[in-house]
């Protein structure tokens, strides 16, 4: 199983400044709570993103990222938050990584936010194994046939 969603929740420090909420990602068994800024990003940008993504990926077009919390490229040391998806046949490895604006070759484009998903790495520059998390794009076809709107006729 695999679903992406933001809840309800307000973070109780964000409520002062920027609003954020929480979100959960769901890879088989593994549950994952992260924050989303709702600062420069709504719901339904978050959920539009997603569904594009998973689409790419559900098409067999390529990596995707799942992008949790964005903030605009403001400071060198802004990033953004998202989950790298890399399809291997019917096999999806996925990540959670920090994307540091300042280490891109190319600016970041909202538009096409997969540009910037560097080649998937089995192992750092020190030897250490990536964490990552494995599904099917079986499941993210049935997460993106749930997100996607239902046409009657």
């Amino acid at each position: 199983m695999f679903d992406i969603y933001l809840t309800s929740e307000v973070v109780p420090e964000s409520e002062t400044t920027a609003k954020a909420v929480y979100g959960k990602i769901h890879i088989g068994n593994y549950v994952e709570t992260f924050v989303s800024s709702l600062a420069v990003w709504g719901r339904e940008q978050y959920r539009a993103s997603w569904t594009q993504a998973l689409q790419r990926v559900a098409d067999g077009v390529g990596p995707a990222a799942l992008i949790t919390s964005y903030v605009k490229p403001k400071l060198p040391d802004d990033f953004l938050i998202w989950w790298p998806l890399y399809p291997v046949g019917e096999t999806v490895y996925v990540r959670n990584e920090l994307l540091f604006y300042r280490q891109l070759r190319t600016p970041f484009s909202l538009d096409h936010p997969w540009e910037s998903v560097r080649e998937r790495q089995v192992t750092n520059a020190e030897g250490i194994r990536i964490s990552e998390w494995v599904t099917t794009t079986q499941s993210i076809r049935e997460c993106l046939e749930r997100k996607l709107p239902r046409v009657s006729g």
